[in-house]
């Protein structure tokens, strides 16, 4: 009886080694021939799936977002609106294994984004992602009474967004002056100072 491949799996194991050789050696020494020697196949095998890095490199890329996706959805959240945007917040942020790996492999993609049309508009449609999450969370806070009514939704959705951005990438780049710790408490403090009632507490 012939062999049965899972054609979906073999993919995600050259997406799993894509980002084991990005992660070592950045976006361009993610060559088929590399990526092949990681993932133990032969150089024609890799080319079967995807015929050149820029198709390699792409789908990879689509991985991380779809991972960030489900991540985002998850049934188990909070239900109380403050804790369930600062889950949803925190599970797309280097705070686990799993995410570290893809702020990595999403800010070594960044070069990529410069030069490659098909890559820029990916991430642009990740970008979007965030901002409608990010005004998601602020929304739902605000039906709940736990913003001010006289806070700017649209500006402060901007203005998380371009803190979560700024967090990722000093995250990754600079996991030092950034731990864990610190990313919570950016964005806790953050969210505090929308508060209907202020409060001095620094969570």
């Amino acid at each position: 009886m012939p062999k049965i491949v899972d054609h979906e799996e073999r993919r995600w194991e050259l997406v799993r080694a894509t980002w084991a050789v990005i992660r070592e050696r950045g976006v361009h020494g993610a060559s088929v021939r590399a990526v092949a020697r990681q993932a133990g196949w032969s150089a024609s095998s890799v080319q079967y799936y995807f015929s050149t890095q820029a198709e390699l490199l792409l789908f990879a890329l689509r991985a991380i977002s779809e991972a960030g996706e489900r991540r985002v959805c998850s049934p188990d959240l909070p239900t109380d609106p403050r804790a369930r945007g600062l889950a949803q917040l925190e599970r797309l942020l280097p705070l686990d294994p799993d995410a570290q790996v893809a702020t990595e492999i999403w800010v070594a993609f960044l070069s990529l984004v410069l030069v490659d049309p098909e890559a820029r508009a990916l991430h642009s449609a990740d970008n979007l992602r965030v901002a409608c999450l990010c005004r998601e969370v602020l929304d739902t806070m605000s039906s709940a009474g736990q913003i001010s009514p006289d806070v700017d939704l649209d500006l402060e959705a901007s203005l998380l967004q371009a803190l979560f951005d700024g967090i990722a990438v000093h995250a990754v780049t600079d996991p030092e002056r950034m731990p864990p710790a610190r990313i919570r408490q950016l964005l806790k403090y953050h969210l505090n100072r929308l508060r209907a009632t202020p409060s001095p507490e620094r969570e």
